[in-house]
């Protein structure tokens, strides 16, 4: 039987380059959707024998929207990256296809933040959006995905007692 994807099983996780070496990838709380569109020009030109098909090289974009996360210090993280113009790292984890020794197939980023947005409404919750311009072509592997990644907003278990 074939099944769909289903949206919430895909997130993103994210970290400056620069924390490459220091730093475990972030999801940033809260994510409500993303998008990875892929695009490339084709130049025609006209010869005697019909028209000829220049193929441009491949661009990739991603945005990203999640509602903001109160004290969420990995949201201010972000929003330095993109002030500095630093080269953001991006993995896209299908958390429904479980590879090997645990991983997720994922692809992997690097990028650059080109748009960096907070809409403060007044009757909802404050929305962020970023937007990313690819550095050449994301590369398909399989990502670890901790559980302190996946949950970023979950809370732990308490036992009914009380605690000490």
């Amino acid at each position: 039987m074939v099944e769909t994807v289903k949206g919430i099983d895909r997130i993103l996780l994210f970290r400056p380059l620069s924390k490459q070496e220091t730093d475990t990838a972030s999801k940033l709380a809260f994510q409500t959707e993303h998008e990875i569109s892929k695009s490339r020009d084709v130049d025609s030109v006209a010869t005697k024998d019909g028209y000829r098909q220049s193929l441009g090289d491949l661009e990739t974009e991603i945005s990203v929207t999640s509602i903001l996360a109160k004290d969420d210090p990995f949201a201010d993280e972000m929003e330095e990256a993109f002030d500095e113009g630093e080269i953001i790292e991006i993995w896209d984890i299908d958390r429904s296809a479980e590879g090997t020794e645990g991983k997720f197939k994922a692809t992997y980023y690097q990028a650059y933040a080109t748009d960096f947005s907070q809409s403060p409404n007044a009757e909802d919750d404050v929305e962020m959006s970023i937007d990313f311009s690819v550095n050449g072509k994301g590369q398909k592997g399989e990502a670890t995905l901790t559980e302190e990644q996946a949950d970023v907003v979950q809370y732990a278990f308490h036992d009914t007692t009380p605690e000490v």
